[in-house]
């Protein structure tokens, strides 16, 4: 599990969007660290997705704040 260092709040990191994909859904979690990883875990307790499907959070370069990034296929309705 991703560990945050002290240090990572005050450093630029570049995230690159998933490449776009109309049969998939692109899901992103920002705020704080707490906050991503409990929306996560609260995702996958309602069976919605795996914690694993998530990128590990990454802190943006704002102070306190971190990005999540998870893809899922999704199913055309009949």
């Amino acid at each position: 599990m991703y560990q945050p260092n002290p240090g990572d709040l005050n450093v630029s990191t570049q995230f690159k969007l998933p490449t776009y994909h109309p049969d998939r859904l692109c899901h992103i979690l920002l705020g704080d660290y707490a906050a991503v990883t409990e929306a996560i875990n609260r995702m996958e307790l309602l069976r919605y997705c795996d914690r694993i499907a998530w990128v590990n959070p990454i802190p943006t370069g704002r102070s306190g704040e971190y990005i999540s990034v998870m893809t899922r296929r999704i199913t055309p309705l009949e």
